[in-house]
């Protein structure tokens, strides 16, 4: 089967799951995006994005590999997930530009 529906999940303090949500499709890409406030609200909608079809998960840059992991084990590591990543030098540059 061809890989075309995806999972993004996005964290901020301010996010609420039931909420903060948006779907991008076409005839060959289907995103389903959640906004979650924290951890346990990522494994939450990552167990329904799974009910829904989606082939793979990303997670934004908020989340760390521990988080990751936490929701893979979450859905018994049923579907790929993957998270952002940034370099030591563009975490130093966010930290200059937000500060």
């Amino acid at each position: 089967m061809p890989l075309h529906r995806y999972g993004f999940i996005v964290k901020s303090q301010d996010l609420e799951m039931f909420k903060h949500h948006a779907r991008l499709h076409s005839e060959t890409f289907d995103m389903s995006i959640a906004g979650v406030s924290d951890v346990s609200e990522a494994q939450l909608v990552a167990q329904e994005m799974i009910t829904k079809g989606i082939q793979l998960i990303e997670l934004c840059g908020a989340f760390s590999a521990e988080d990751a992991d936490a929701i893979r084990e979450s859905i018994n590591d049923h579907i790929p997930v993957g998270y952002v990543q940034y370099s030591e030098q563009e975490r130093e540059r966010l930290q200059r530009e937000l500060s």
